[in-house]
């Protein structure tokens, strides 16, 4: 059995009907010699709900989601290439022309990454390339001096220290302005209020267009934001927090800041609420969510999470990723997601990055390669998202850990509800498959 469409029933509603609870239902619809159409949302739960009770009796899974494509379902605008990397590509500037020509426009960087030699290489390219500068929309950030890992004891950003900072990465970028300016970490020895004044200097003198942070806390953002609306100033216009399909079960970096949880929701619908960007970093888990073979379970012994081990090495590195998301939910994740791939045409990672994509319309990914063949796997999302059913289970599908009802977030956002359809598609297919 196989449910394909647009808009599908919310599971709250399907699990009201299983129980008899919703009522009023109309229960006409017509039908051919196969398929059946429906036309209304009511007709729809109804329907459902008779599949939900033939097939699970105990209700313990649902055996049909899918991916649905639809032209422009995403603006490209919304996967942002990441730059992290780019010092270590073998051909840095095909690269960047590469992600150019096939559509990207947003560019995320920072003065940390490759020391520099992420913005120095950007900028050249831009210069070679010839690239309008109004045709582009460049992010990068700052604000950590010469710290690498987020280290929380790192001497004190001070306000000329900052818009030093801002001058080496405006000269690296070959430009006189960036699109949007982020503090790349918090840092609670400064109040909110400060990081806010100094920002909105910058926005004054023309060198930074908006501002935003990375790997803010909530409650860190929502003062900053308060602070500048109660006294007219620019507030923060984004946040880039860690935001994937694996859910992290500690701190992934030194000092950063992940939604990716159930707990997490009620935030996400604030920022959408709020007119803020989530632009969210390390969506594929760090290859975890890349490539269905890495990291096999029965390999990983989390009784090594905590060896000591070398800050920056490669051996630290791997443990702090593994410890965050090696962990029996996220391969259920994983393997459903690569279930679903499977079926319906797509890899793993694409699969992957339409999870936050799907949340909602303010969420945008950032996306970084050093191979010039990963782009169309991105690419082709903007005409791609995952309907309900398949956040349903990826997020809380069968064999999830149950979450009693009283622990659950209120005001759970209703991804599936954010995504418009036209009338012509918001028809349900509903059809057997061998």
């Amino acid at each position: 059995m196989k449910f394909v469409h647009s808009s599908a029933p919310n599971h709250s509603y399907v699990q009201q009907e299983a129980r008899g609870e919703y009522k009023n239902t109309t229960k006409k619809f017509s039908s051919s010699s196969g398929p059946l159409f429906f036309e209304n949302a009511r007709s729809i739960r109804s329907v459902a709900a008779v599949f939900w009770i033939a097939l699970n009796p105990i209700v313990t899974q649902v055996s049909a989601f899918t991916i649905v494509k639809r032209t422009n379902s995403h603006d490209i605008k919304r996967i942002v290439f990441g730059t992290a990397a780019l010092s270590k590509a073998e051909k840095p500037m095909d690269l960047l022309d590469e992600a150019w020509d096939k559509g990207f426009r947003r560019f995320d960087l920072a003065r940390t990454y490759g020391a520099g030699e992420s913005e120095k290489i950007f900028g050249e390219w831009m210069v070679k390339a010839n690239i309008d500068r109004s045709s582009i929309d460049i992010i990068t950030k700052g604000g950590m001096g010469k710290d690498k890992y987020g280290n929380p004891d790192r001497p004190l950003l001070t306000r000329e220290g900052l818009q030093e900072e801002v001058e080496m990465s405006l000269a690296s970028l070959k430009t006189d302005f960036v699109d949007m300016y982020m503090f790349h970490r918090d840092d609670p020895r400064i109040p909110a209020s400060v990081f806010v004044d100094w920002a909105n200097e910058l926005v004054k003198s023309g060198k930074i267009k908006r501002w935003g942070v990375s790997n803010w806390s909530f409650d860190r953002f929502r003062e900053a934001h308060s602070h500048a609306i109660d006294n007219d100033l620019v507030p923060p216009s984004g946040n880039s927090p860690q935001f994937s399909l694996a859910v992290p079960e500690c701190e992934v970096w030194p000092t950063t800041h992940s939604i990716s949880g159930p707990e997490c929701y009620p935030e996400i619908k604030w920022y959408e609420d709020n007119g803020i960007e989530l632009l969210c970093w390390e969506v594929l888990a760090k290859g975890f969510m890349a490539n269905p073979n890495l990291w096999p379970e029965d390999e990983i012994d989390p009784c090594t999470f905590n060896d000591p081990v070398e800050i920056g090495t490669d051996n630290w590195r791997v443990q702090r990723i593994q410890r965050a998301y090696c962990n029996p939910e996220n391969y259920r994740r994983r393997r459903l997601a690569v279930e679903l791939a499977k079926n319906c045409g797509c890899n793993l990672s694409q699969v992957a990055v339409m999870y936050p994509l799907t949340v909602g319309k303010h969420v945008s990914v950032i996306f970084g390669t050093t191979k010039t063949d990963h782009l169309d796997d991105m690419v082709s999302l903007q005409h791609l998202y995952l309907d309900d059913d398949a956040m349903f289970q990826l997020r809380s599908g069968p064999g999830a850990p149950k979450v009693p009802e009283a622990d659950l977030p209120e005001n759970i956002p209703s991804f599936g509800s954010r995504v418009s359809v036209t009338k012509k598609t918001s028809s349900v297919y509903v059809g057997l498959t061998p």
